[in-house]
């Protein structure tokens, strides 16, 4: 008797908890859309009480639109929405728009998406991308399109499947001219349309005091002023440090110093030098290794040097240089260079040297005189 009993309860039990979680799934559902939920009750304007549930509303000052939802557990944040109606904005916990870069506060959400476009334009597909700006009660949308030139058209259709053979530019080419046959980005901000021919202008980043900007860069920028496209935080990008800080210490001598044989470390196939200086690696503010004490110790290998170097670019932490010798790069950073070889006779070797502004000539250029 008391068996069936323990059934009976057992059953009930698993009824409601089921009719429970439904109930609470619907509720949670229709907030991550920007609704109002069905089963909780309306205690006032702000708050709807669920069982166990919570709902907390905001909306935008003297207006009956909702700004912001925020559903809680039992006193947990588990979910919630913020809405934007003028600017088509619509992002929740559930990251339902991730067609869109939200830029809250500073903070920026599906940053991978401007990699996307950035890579698309690159490669000389149509793209397009939104950008919506929040700053306090302040809104912004950006609208940022790609539009491929006539000259890549015109090869695709001939079946040209080598890289793109683009014509030198007359002397006498509009502006127009330009976008017509290599392409052209379009900007709207501020509600107005800018143009940028893509034989002048890259879309890239600059990072100073941990804030990204995000801008059209040419080697016309002496001539004109370039708005910035956007910009936001470091801190909120995926941007990462690898391993810790690397500090380069200038001596007297310009002397090279192994460091590292092909593969001791990993599986890379490059030796690491110094060139002309010491270099720590600084973990934390009371942690200091030598290059060499680094790699032993595993806090970082020879790959990540190369990897943090790329990031870094990414980022325009450090500026590139690409030398016609097969693929050597110079990453130039304001204290230091690293040099990664890549020349037909197969030095693939990676040196860190003196920053660009020390030196007369580059670290290749230095090296290659001494007969490395």
């Amino acid at each position: 008797m008391k068996k069936r009993i323990f059934i009976v309860l057992g059953i009930i039990v698993v009824i409601f908890l089921l009719i429970y979680g439904i109930i609470f799934y619907i509720d949670y559902k229709n907030i991550t859309r920007g609704e109002l939920p069905v089963f909780a009750l309306e205690i006032n304007k702000e708050t709807y009480q669920g069982l166990g549930y919570i709902v907390n509303i905001e909306y935008y000052e003297d207006t009956e639109n909702i700004e912001k939802m925020d559903l809680y557990l039992f006193g947990k944040h588990i979910g919630g929405v913020s809405i934007c109606y003028d600017s088509g904005l619509y992002s929740s916990d559930d990251q339902i728009n991730k067609n869109i870069i939200t830029i809250k506060d500073g903070k920026i959400q599906n940053e991978s998406l401007l990699d996307e476009f950035i890579e698309n334009s690159n490669n000389k597909q149509n793209a397009s991308l939104q950008i919506n700006i929040i700053s306090g009660e302040n809104k912004e949308t950006i609208t940022l399109e790609y539009i491929i030139g006539e000259n890549y058209i015109n090869n695709v259709s001939n079946n040209i499947n080598s890289t793109i053979n683009m014509t030198a530019p007359d002397r006498d080419w509009t502006f127009d001219d330009y976008k017509k046959y290599y392409g052209y980005y379009k900007l709207v901000k501020d509600e107005e349309e800018e143009n940028f021919d893509d034989y002048h202008f890259d879309i890239i980043r600059e990072t100073n005091d941990n804030v990204v900007s995000v801008i059209f860069y040419s080697e016309m920028l002496d001539l004109i002023e370039i708005p910035k496209i956007c910009e936001y935080n470091l801190d909120s990008s995926s941007y990462k440090k690898i391993y810790g800080e690397l500090i380069y210490n200038q001596r007297k001598d310009l002397g090279i110093e192994k460091i590292a044989e092909k593969g001791q470390y990993d599986n890379s196939d490059f030796g690491v030098y110094t060139f002309g200086g010491d270099v720590l690696i600084i973990v934390e503010e009371d942690m200091a290794y030598s290059l060499r004490d680094a790699l032993d110790s595993n806090i970082l290998t020879t790959q990540d040097l190369i990897d943090q170097a790329k990031l870094d670019e990414k980022y325009g932490i450090c500026q590139i240089s690409l030398f016609n010798d097969g693929g050597s790069i110079e990453y130039r950073y304001d204290d230091y260079t690293i040099l990664k070889y890549n020349t037909l006779d197969g030095n693939k070797d990676l040196f860190i040297g003196m920053s660009e502004s020390l030196m007369p000539k580059t670290i290749i250029n230095s090296l290659n005189e001494i007969g490395y």
